[in-house]
Order: structure tokens, then C-alpha cells, then sequence
């Protein structure tokens, strides 16, 4: 009766231990931890929209490559993203809007950031649904995203333009898969 129990629960603990080498967590945890950010986001959506998809993609997979994230939710005034931005000393703003009516509202960031004298210090990203490199193109936003990944890609290639920030990588993980001879 304790025989098979008893073999069950040791072949579950070699699986633990097997799997903190296959993944080592842990570790990964720990580099973030060390690394500083590779840059403040504050991001949004815009007022009048409520879709909230596209923002929170993006949020997490530039919180997941070390940057800060100050997310104001949705519905977020033009005034606010500004106000925001120049409090934090953000390096980045990204606003959100998924349908035509609500992208007005993206022009009305560019400009509110101008009137705070800080549109030169920050880079703007602009992504959504019908969010297009031509609308992104007219209305003078820096980035334009068509989500998570291309974000962070085009996030980190621009702080490496702008001087700003050198975004680090972590190598824990490459450094213990090493020492299991994989």
C-alpha cells in the first residue's frame, strides 16, 4: 500500500528539482532584479475608448524587458498622459485608441506634451486597432505599434538612438543552461 505512494512521491520531487535546472527561475528573477530600467513607458488609453487589449499586451511584454510601466488605464485625457509624463520624467509615451473617433485624441497628446515643454525629452508611441504607420507618420507620434513585440523592439531601438538609456540583457539563464551541458 505505501509501496507505490511512496515511489510516486519520489519520482514528484525528482521532477521539481529536475525542472529548477530546466528552468531556473529563480535565477531569471533574480537578474531583473539587479538590472536597472531600461526606461520609464507611461501608457494608455484614450479618452472616449475603453479597449484595453492592445495597451495591456504591451505593457506587460515592456515591463517583462525591464522598463517601468506607469499604466494610467483607459479613458485617459490627453492632459493627463502629459501631466504624467513630465512627473515621472517618462522616457516614453504610449497611447492607445481602437476606433476612429478616439484617435483624435492621440493628436491632442503630441500637442499637450508641447505645451508642457517636454515633446523633445519623450518618445511617443501610438498603437490600436486601426492605428496605422501613416497615421502614426501624420500626426508626428515616434513609434508606431503594431503590438507586443514590435513595441519592445522599436522601444529599445529607439533609446539606443536617443542616447538615452542602454537597455541591458540578462544572461543567468544562458550561464546555467552552460553548466548543465545542454
Amino acid at each position: 500500500m505505501y509501496g507505490k505512494n511512496f515511489n510516486l512521491l519520489v519520482l514528484l520531487i525528482l521532477v521539481i528539482i529536475v525542472a529548477q535546472f530546466i528552468f531556473p527561475v529563480s535565477a531569471e528573477a533574480s537578474c531583473k532584479q539587479g538590472n536597472e530600467s531600461s526606461g520609464t513607458v507611461i501608457i494608455g488609453t484614450v479618452e472616449g475608448d475603453s479597449h484595453t487589449f492592445g495597451k495591456d499586451s504591451v505593457a506587460t511584454a515592456l515591463e517583462d524587458e525591464g522598463f517601468e510601466v506607469i499604466d494610467l488605464g483607459n479613458g485617459v485625457s490627453a492632459e493627463s498622459f502629459a501631466a504624467n509624463a513630465k512627473e515621472k520624467k517618462a522616457d516614453f509615451v504610449f497611447s492607445f485608441a481602437s476606433m476612429s473617433t478616439t484617435m483624435i485624441h492621440q493628436i491632442q497628446i503630441e500637442e499637450q506634451l508641447k505645451a508642457a515643454g517636454i515633446r523633445d525629452k519623450v518618445i511617443t508611441g501610438v498603437g490600436g486597432s486601426l492605428v496605422t504607420q501613416a497615421w502614426s507618420d501624420q500626426i508626428g507620434a515616434d513609434i508606431y505599434t503594431a503590438g507586443s513585440e514590435d513595441a519592445v523592439s522599436k522601444a529599445k531601438s529607439a533609446l539606443l538612438k536617443s542616447n538615452k538609456n542602454v537597455p541591458k540583457t540578462c544572461s543567468a539563464n544562458k550561464s546555467a543552461t552552460k553548466n548543465l551541458n545542454v
